[in-house]
């Protein structure tokens, strides 16, 4: 059992996830400034192709490593040995297919060069994202946090030499982001084999293979799902609209989609301790309580990015990017609202009922997918948000009504605030080691 407390690992977990934003944003600024609004969209458009490709490829195995090594079904080596080689066969998966992608792409902007850099960097973003499997299958919070903010915080410095100071433009970019999974990659590696002492095999297990791609396939559907949910509206903006206006949307749902930055904290942690867990009922309240107080925060964050948005964006990103306020404004209901799904979501996932998110999520893919098609032509990357509001909105709330029949409470249990919800907060004072009625700290 972790000594540390539900909202204490959320909280170390959502540290890491406030270094993710901040520098997820200030990567977009330099690229912005440095890439303007047709170089962005081209580089939204590269890298939104293996965001997808992988979402399924991977086949769900970071849940399905934490599930099997939290539930001690099989030893812990066997289990990371199985890993490596699902690890050489989805990498290889992922890069045939993005290659067949970009090779049969109608309009091929593509730089040979950026295409390579980013077929060869899919490996490293598939170890480090099965090694986060492992450090949460072992509850190893801290770990699991740093690896969390490791590739981007990397990232971020490395665009700054790339993209900044050497102009290297969209190749700059992706240059950045493979140097910064390497380098994240060396680490993992050095955790699972020396501190972890695990001996990797090369060994078939056949039975641990089997039971993690059939819970994995699953988690791969769903995961495929929602990422081309959450994708599909920047590759039919490409279809029916402009580069700019990808660009504009891209920055747009960027800045919007820093709310999730709760839900993924809640997701990792609660996908961690359902996995180490038996006692159902706390956790069912726990991941209650949880929900209540992320959409409250999401809320009030989302009121204010609503109103310095309009001033913000043409400071920050430059007045190129003015357009994408109104975008910004516009999909933001959509966003918190798929806030909630994404904390619930993680406890049926923990569960093993990952397949919940495919009932609810795929009849919303299709409405946005036709609301894309009759919106964009018309309203460009408003239409686009408009569309992801709804869909978002449908399937978030198709999945609440489920969600309380699995695990049988009632809605008022889900949305009812208490008092001891707000131990969200005191757990914060407990975490930064503040003493009351003084100003020392520890």
């Amino acid at each position: 059992m972790a000594k540390s407390s539900y909202f204490q690992d959320i909280l170390s977990f959502l540290g890491s996830n406030v270094t993710v934003t901040l520098c997820n944003l200030t990567i977009g600024i330099i690229l912005s400034r440095f890439l303007g609004a047709a170089g962005f969209g081209l580089y939204s458009v590269i890298i939104v192709v293996p965001i997808i490709v992988i979402g399924f490829t991977q086949l769900g195995i970071r849940r399905s490593a934490i599930y099997h090594i939290g539930n001690k079904i099989h030893p812990e080596e066997h289990v990371v040995s199985a890993l490596l080689i699902l690890l050489l066969w989805t990498s290889a998966l992922s890069i045939i297919i993005c290659g067949l992608v970009y090779f049969f792409s109608e309009t091929k902007p593509f730089d040979p060069l950026i295409i390579v850099l980013v077929l060869l960097t899919i490996p490293l973003l598939l170890s480090n994202v099965f090694a986060g499997g492992v450090f949460l299958g072992k509850e190893d919070i801290r770990r699991a946090s740093f690896l969390n903010a490791g590739p981007t915080l990397m990232t971020l410095l490395l665009t700054i030499v790339f993209v900044w100071i050497l102009k290297l433009s969209v190749l700059g970019a992706f240059i950045a982001i493979a140097l910064a999974n390497l380098i994240m990659f060396v680490f993992s590696y050095r955790i699972i084999m020396i501190r972890y002492h695990y001996s990797i095999t090369w060994k078939y297990h056949e039975s641990i293979m089997k039971s993690m791609i059939k819970l994995g396939l699953v988690n791969a559907i769903a995961i495929f799902v929602m990422q081309l949910n959450y994708r599909l509206d920047i590759l039919m903006l490409k279809k029916l609209s402009t580069l700019e206006e990808v660009g504009f949307y891209s920055l747009a749902m960027q800045i919007a989609e820093q709310l999730w930055h709760i839900p993924y904290a809640v997701e990792s942690v609660v996908l961690s301790r359902s996995a180490n867990t038996k006692d159902d009922g706390f956790v069912h309240k726990i991941v209650a309580s949880t929900f209540r107080v992320s959409l409250l925060i999401g809320f009030i964050t989302s009121i204010i990015i609503f109103f310095i948005a309009p001033y913000l964006v043409p400071w920050i990103f430059g007045q190129e990017f003015v357009s994408s306020v109104p975008m910004i404004q516009v999909v933001l209901p959509g966003i918190l609202i798929l806030v909630g799904f994404r904390i619930l979501n993680s406890r049926l996932t923990g569960m093993g009922k990952p397949q919940i998110a495919i009932y609810t999520f795929f009849p919303a893919l299709i409405i946005n997918f036709i609301l894309n098609l009759f919106l964009i032509p018309i309203y460009g990357g408003i239409g686009a948000a408009w569309a992801t509001n709804v869909s978002y909105a449908a399937g978030s709330i198709s999945f609440i009504v489920i969600y309380a029949r699995q695990v049988k409470m009632s809605f008022s249990e889900i949305f009812r605030f208490r008092k001891s919800d707000f131990y969200f907060f005191r757990d914060i004072k407990s975490l930064l080691k503040l003493r009351p009625k003084t100003n020392d700290t520890r």
